[in-house]
């Protein structure tokens, strides 16, 4: 069986690129870049990068758990979403593209996993402001292969989890564009994933 990882096709991407699939992936408005916003895994932090110089907004805070992966600056921050190194309520907005829950994917044995995903959602709402919401893109859940499947189950037992015990709103919003399938050469033969956009609101 072949399949293809849909991160592996986004490449070198310009500034331009990295702003523009942010947008799009997590759905961000013109309001969006009036508030504060943490990008959770932002790489080399072209999102901010781009927004700032083209006068969108200069109020995007990078964090990323590799330093050389990161340029210097007061809004470029190493750490990681398991321990996030800002105040309670601190952003109107967090966001991830691509790396929260992702980054998980095989990350030690499925306990280890479970209480990774979860420290790093309830430091995403311990940040966030009431009233605020955190957008995470090209979330999948499926039957890919066996992490995948550990991932998915405990994404979705978090999720519940924070809906059962916390003043939020969860929205799933399904993106299959960036659905991943079983492929036979260059022909789809199955669907193995489906892709969500999972925005969580917090009330209060």
């Amino acid at each position: 069986m072949e399949t293809i990882n849909n991160e592996s096709l986004h490449l070198d991407e310009t500034d331009e690129e990295v702003f523009q699939g942010y947008v799009e992936d997590l759905k961000l408005t013109p309001e969006s870049f009036e508030k504060k916003i943490l990008d959770i895994g932002a790489g080399s932090a072209q999102f901010a990068k781009w927004a700032s110089e083209h006068e969108i907004s200069n109020n995007i805070f990078s964090l990323e758990p590799f330093k050389e992966n990161i340029p210097e600056g007061n809004k470029n921050i190493v750490g990681v979403a398991e321990s996030l190194p800002f105040d309670d309520e601190s952003f109107d907005l967090v966001v991830s593209k691509a790396a929260i829950p992702n980054i998980y994917l095989a990350e030690g044995s499925p306990e280890e996993i479970l209480r990774k995903v979860t420290s790093s959602f309830h430091e995403m709402i311990r940040v966030l402001k009431p009233r605020g919401e955190i957008r995470l893109a090209r979330v999948l859940f499926g039957n890919i292969y066996e992490p995948q499947i550990i991932l998915s189950s405990i994404v979705q037992k978090v999720l519940q989890d924070l809906v059962n015990n916390n003043n939020i709103e969860i929205e799933k919003i399904r993106t299959p564009s960036d659905d991943t399938y079983e492929y036979n050469g260059h022909v789809k033969t199955g669907l193995l994933a489906e892709a969500y956009l999972i925005i969580i609101h917090k009330n209060v």
